[in-house]
């Protein structure tokens, strides 16, 4: 049985669209890039960390740490279903 679950930072959008920044915390030069990429498209998300090995049929757990682009006062729980719903598809 497996001991440790994977830990990875992602960009999460408002629609469930996500990006992988790796395993280890990304640096402020590495999220202040992706910031201003959803704000060059009128986009907003999160850096989030995602627990838990995404291509498995497990629960994955997310972590809203900031909010990034251009709308800080966006729906995270709207983005965390549209995100469940794309992995569930992509998994299965």
């Amino acid at each position: 049985m497996r001991t440790q679950t994977e830990s990875r930072w992602i960009v999460l959008g408002t629609d469930g669209r996500h990006v992988s920044l790796g395993r280890s915390e990304p640096s402020e030069a590495e999220v202040a890039s992706a910031s201003d990429a959803l704000a060059a498209q009128g986009l907003s998300g999160w850096l989030a960390r995602m627990q838990g090995e995404y291509y498995s049929r497990a629960r994955v757990t997310l972590e809203p740490l900031r909010a990034i682009g251009v709308a800080p006062e966006a729906d995270w729980k709207a983005a965390l279903s549209a995100f469940h719903a794309a992995r569930h598809c992509a998994t299965h």
